[in-house]
Formats: C-alpha cells, structure tokens, sequence
C-alpha cells in the first residue's frame, strides 16, 4: 500500500497526463487517485500524510499570509446551504505575448467550494455581467454575491450615492450583494485562495496563445476543481450538498449590455470599518456612525425601497446583530419595481 500512495503522488505531482495536468496532490486528491485503480482498502488521510512525509515527498509548506487588520469581531453570512453565498472577483491583468491583455472572472460557491471561470478581453461590468448570465443559467442564482469594492463591481469612484451596472442588475434579479471592507481582500477568503491555485496551477503552467487558448485550458481546469471537491464533500465533510432547490436564470434569457436598468427595490450590503472619528464610507460618501464604535466593524444595508441605510453591530459571534441607527439615504433617482425575468426571454 505503500508504494501505491508513493506512486499516486508522483502521478499527480508529475501532472503529465490530460487528466492531472490541473490535478490537486494531498491526500485527498490521493485517496481519490487509490480509488479511480480500484483499490478497497484505502488508507485514512493521515496515514497517506505519513506516508509521503516519510518518502520525503512533501511539498515546503508556504506561510499564510496574516490578516494585517484590526482583531475585532467581523460580521458575515455564513453559507449554509449551496448557492447561499458566491464569492466572485477578478484577476487582472494578464498579458498572452503576441495577443493582448486578458481578464479572468472568477466565482466560488462558498458551501461546495464549486468554482466557475471565464476570460474576457475588458474587465468591465459587461464582462462581468455577461458571465454572470452563463453561470446563472448554469449553476443557480445566488442569494448572496459577494465582492471587494472593485471599480467594476461597485460603479463610480467619485459621485456618491450612484449605483453601477453590476449593482443594477443584481438587484433587479433579486441578488443581494456584500461589498467587502476596503484593502482587506482575506475578507474573501474562498476566491482568494482560488485566485491562487489559478495563478499557479493554470496561468503560469501553460504558454498561452490567445483567449481561446486560455478559455479551452480554463475550463479543464474547473472540471478537474470540481470533481476534486465534490469528492472531497461526499468522502470527507458532514456539509449535505444535495436536496436543495436552486433558482436559475431560463435558457432562453437574453440580455443586452447596454441597457440602462433603473435601480429597483432590494437590498445592498457593505461591511465597514469605522475609523477614529466615527465614520465609514459607503459609496463615495462619509456617513457618521459613532465615535464610541472606532475600529469597529458594523455591517450595513441600503434599502432602496425604504431609500433608507441601516446600520447593524455585533460583538462577538454569538451576540446578536443590532440595529444601531437608521438615517435616510434619498438616492439619486426614483426607485422602481423589478423588471420580471420573463421580459429578458426570447420567445
């Protein structure tokens, strides 16, 4: 058995075949591999870890990098079901010699660790929109989407209290989106470390030529993510990922980048961080909380139905969220009624 283990992880390793060339090399991704040749009697995950610790296979592990923010308690939703949560985020830019400039979307469900990508040529809200559409279609209409405040995601950098394309959208698709605290990308842990194994595992393993190039590579390497994980939530986690219903964007919805969609009713989150004087920023503009909550962190949502901003505290994670202070948030336009999906759909 032992020198199964051995020869697995050189297998992975190696990632020489069309079938490990994005292949995960723990021991989990072992206990598959024992499994695929039909082996009965697989060893438990620790004894494949002593094992290839033995054979002086292990990798030098990297050090975390630590979270250079405040120790305060940090409020969040905590996904508890699939599609409760998706973490989404762009890695730009990279460069294909003799192509151009590419951008890749990347998005983790944060209960099943199932990822999807694609590249595009701008790192645009249509780009982002538009992968939106694909992966909505495919795998489900979140509750939740969460982002750092990226120019794309949230819109204009200067006037405040403006929604972008993408908030718009989401919106009118009944997606609330999190918008992360500024500076503080480990807030987004799931697609953080994806970014990571993409960096490494995909984009500086293959010679690109062009966006197809990459496109065909890339969805090898989703596959290979997903069959990792799924086997990784059937084998080794108490997380039940089947028997729930997801909503999904019909086949037939079609929609065109360039229209301009009123901001309808519904919520948008941010999670903040209040400074020495009491305030936070919530696009592009100052908003006093209290003085008292300094380095703090305070969870708030924009109703735009209401057209108001609440603002919630939490000290611990087994406290309660508390509404703390509601002000009026009069937006810039009048708030409309969602437009129905069926309205998007080619007949």
């Amino acid at each position: 058995m032992e020198e199964q283990i051995v020869q697995a992880r050189k297998k992975l390793v190696r990632r020489d075949t069309l079938q490990t060339r994005y292949a995960f090399h723990g021991a989990i991704a072992i206990h598959r591999e024992l499994e695929s040749v039909g082996c009965k009697d697989k060893p438990n995950l620790s004894t494949i870890n002593r094992v290839i610790r033995r054979n002086g296979l292990i990798e030098k592990e990297r050090k975390a990098k630590s979270s250079a923010g405040p120790k305060k308690y940090y409020p969040e939703i905590r996904a508890q079901y699939p599609g409760h949560v998706h973490q989404l985020d762009l890695v730009t830019p990279r460069y294909i010699t003799g192509y151009g400039k590419v951008v890749s979307v990347n998005r983790v469900d944060v209960y099943t660790s199932a990822a999807n990508l694609d590249q595009y040529q701008s790192k645009g809200a249509d780009s982002i929109i538009l992968f939106l559409i694909d992966d909505w279609k495919t795998y489900g209409v979140p509750g939740f989407l969460q982002l750092d405040n990226e120019c794309s995601f949230r819109g204009s950098l200067y006037h405040a209290r403006t929604f972008g394309k993408l908030t718009r959208f989401c919106l009118n698709f009944g997606v609330e989106i999190i918008f992360i605290p500024f500076n503080e990308p480990w807030r987004n842990a799931y697609i953080e470390s994806f970014n990571d194994r993409f960096n490494t595992q995909l984009w500086l393993f293959q010679r690109f030529t062009d966006l197809e190039h990459m496109r065909s590579e890339s969805r090898q390497f989703k596959v290979q993510h997903g069959a990792y994980q799924a086997y990784k939530k059937e084998h080794f986690s108490e997380q039940h990922c089947a028997g729930y219903t997801k909503r999904f964007l019909p086949k037939n919805f079609s929609f065109d980048t360039t229209t301009e969609l009123p901001i309808t009713k519904g919520l948008v989150h941010f999670v903040r961080w209040v400074n020495d004087q009491g305030y936070i920023n919530i696009l592009n503009e100052p908003i006093f909380v209290n003085k008292e909550l300094c380095c703090e962190y305070i969870w708030t949502t924009i109703n735009t139905k209401q057209q108001a901003l609440n603002m919630y505290y939490q000290a611990a994670k087994d406290s309660p969220r508390e509404l703390i202070k509601t002000i009026k948030y009069k937006l810039r336009e009048t708030i409309k009624d969602r437009i129905p999906v069926k309205k998007f759909c080619r007949v």
